[in-house]
């Protein structure tokens, strides 16, 4: 058994064991034990990034794989959220995170090593490359954390409107909530911006055959964005329409980062 299927092991367990525990504290009327969940998702998502360090760099290459960059983003979310729960736990956040990070370890401990999904995406390393994927992956952590943030914002209002928010309620105040969402989203939106300009600075692929496609959902997916963030500034604009695009562009987003890869290292392979 390698190290990573170890690791892989270890984290399915770990945040299955913490989706388990946020899901007693939503679904009971037990007592959140905050410290255990976060001790645990920490625990697991140190695991991850370690694995996620592994997958990127094998026989020393650095391999921009779907299962190493998979890895590393939901690692980073999942890092995000453990770090933002410490001052108000929000355990919904949490178990959507953790579980899928549970899901993603055990359908990549179904995977061989030598396939694809592991030693696709060679790329050879620049400065310019490393900065244009570093503020890549950033802006997308921060904009699929914002879309969490916004399906919360609607689950939320979904909940008021039809007076089933009990005063017992796990959920944080929907104003904060919002906040986060736009919050994030502005971030979000500054990083993938920096991404884009590198992107077309420094790198000559940005429109060539393969990656055009990529270019145009990204650039997509930057509009949707930039027009919620001054809709939201000088329009005042928020509630259940901007929640809605905002997932939307995440996924347009996901499908510019991964669609091609999925394609590669999965169905054609």
């Amino acid at each position: 058994m390698t190290f990573i299927e170890l690791g892989l092991i270890t984290c399915f367990i770990g945040f299955l064991a913490s989706s388990v525990l946020c899901a007693k504290s939503i679904y009971s009327k037990s007592a959140t034990n905050a410290k255990a969940i976060l001790l645990v998702s920490v625990l697991s998502t140190a695991i991850q990034l370690v694995i996620a360090r592994q997958a990127l760099y094998i026989d020393n290459q650095i391999h921009l794989s779907l299962a190493s960059m998979s890895l590393l983003i939901a690692g980073l979310i999942n890092l995000a959220v453990v770090v933002r729960s410490i001052k108000q736990l929000n355990p919904m956040m949490i178990i959507v995170t953790t579980g899928f990070s549970a899901l993603l370890s055990l359908l990549l401990l179904a995977t061989p090593l030598s396939s694809a999904l592991y030693t696709g995406g060679v790329t050879a390393s620049s400065i310019a490359l490393v900065v244009h994927i570093a503020l890549s992956v950033g802006a997308y952590c921060i904009l699929v954390m914002a879309s969490l943030y916004a399906i919360q914002f609607h689950y939320i209002d979904s909940k008021l409107k039809a007076k089933t928010l009990s005063l017992n309620s796990f959920l944080p105040p929907l104003n904060i909530v919002e906040r986060q969402h736009f919050n994030l989203m502005a971030l979000g939106l500054v990083l993938l911006t920096a991404a884009l300009l590198t992107g077309f600075m420094f790198l000559d692929t940005m429109l060539s055959k393969e990656y055009a496609h990529k270019t145009a959902l990204s650039l997509i997916a930057w509009g949707i964005f930039l027009i919620l963030t001054i809709g939201h500034k000088v329009y005042g604009w928020r509630g259940t329409n901007s929640a809605f695009a905002t997932v939307i562009a995440a996924v347009i987003l996901s499908l510019a980062y991964f669609g091609s890869r999925f394609v590669k290292e999965i169905l054609l392979n």
